[in-house]
């Protein structure tokens, strides 16, 4: 009797090992993760105001290199554009598709990215390409020059033009 339950256990001890001990032990079933992280797009701009106070025609008045900050909050890179509006108050002034200020109710605006240049024309359409990759959680910086109306202003009304700055992911 003995030696029959000594055959049996050893019997089962090598069925055991011939058998994966994988099989022998695995899972009916098991779980994977599937994350999406949506693209957040936000910009600020930290300085929303230049005032050039009064005003000459055909002349050019400028902010200061890096007047204008602005901070991606996106968790994507962000191409930032620029366009602005034509200027209210009194009789007002259109904007230049070109940035150049032409007859007595035209005004012209560029921008720049690098200090002492201003080779982006702010037109009333949106679109121009400011900044080609901001990265995200980062700062850079612009600044704005206008070009007052070649001709005597039909009025002394302040002007005023809203300049809108935009990002979209990369």
């Amino acid at each position: 009797m003995k030696r029959k339950l000594l055959a049996i256990a050893l019997s089962l001890a090598l069925l055991l090992c011939l058998v994966p001990a994988g099989l022998a032990f695995a899972a009916s079933s098991d779980t994977v993760e599937i994350k999406a992280l949506p693209t957040f797009i936000g910009i600020a701009v930290t300085q929303t105001e230049k005032d050039f106070g009064a005003v000459v025609p055909s002349t050019n008045y400028a902010t200061t290199a890096d007047f204008f900050a602005i901070v991606n909050t996106s968790n994507v890179a962000t191409v930032i554009s620029i366009w602005g509006s034509a200027f209210t108050g009194g009789a007002g002034w259109t904007l230049a598709t070109d940035g150049a200020a032409a007859g007595s109710d035209t005004a012209g605006m560029y921008a720049g990215i690098v200090s002492g240049t201003f080779d982006i024309v702010i037109k009333a359409s949106a679109g121009d390409t400011l900044i080609a990759s901001l990265a995200s959680s980062t700062a850079d910086s612009f600044h704005v020059k206008l070009y007052t109306p070649l001709a005597a202003f039909a009025d002394g009304t302040e002007k005023v033009s809203t300049v809108t700055v935009s990002g979209v992911a990369e």
